[in-house]
């Protein structure tokens, strides 16, 4: 007696990231890292544009790895030099995904703002405040004795 066998395909659409390796600096060579997590069966294929037009090289993909859950990590990469006004994309095709996934990176507009270095500054006044206070009440508090 033959029994009918059922297959099921199972399949986890994946997710991604976009983020530079080091801290940027406008003319400095560079990577972007486009992580691609949550997938399943592997691989994925990944895209890089910029400016809307596509690039090949000075990309590579690694080999999947898998995550615990049973579904797969990958990373690809691209070496650029960052130019004010450049944007680059990494898209991300996987079976379980009904459309591309994209993921924008705009070189100005991950440019660090003037925001954290005045917390920077406040927050060192204010320590330093703190400290001289503390030394001062120490030192008073000494000669009262």
């Amino acid at each position: 007696c033959l029994h009918d066998v059922y297959i099921v395909l199972l399949s986890d659409a994946p997710h991604s990231t976009i983020y530079t390796r080091d801290v940027v600096e406008l003319g400095v060579e560079n990577h972007l890292i486009c992580h691609v997590t949550g997938f399943y069966p592997a691989p994925v294929k990944v895209y890089w544009t910029r400016n809307d037009e596509n690039v090949t090289e000075g990309t590579s993909l690694n080999v999947p790895f898998p995550n615990k859950d049973g579904t797969f990590n990958q990373f690809s990469r691209l070496s650029f030099i960052p130019q004010l006004g450049d944007t680059y994309s990494c898209s991300v095709t996987h079976r379980a995904l009904s459309q591309t996934l994209t993921r924008i990176w705009d070189v100005e507009q991950n440019q660090p703002g003037i925001g954290p270095a005045v917390f920077c500054g406040l927050g060192l006044t204010v320590g330093l405040l703190g400290v001289a206070t503390g030394t001062f009440f120490l030192i008073k508090g000494n000669e009262c004795n």
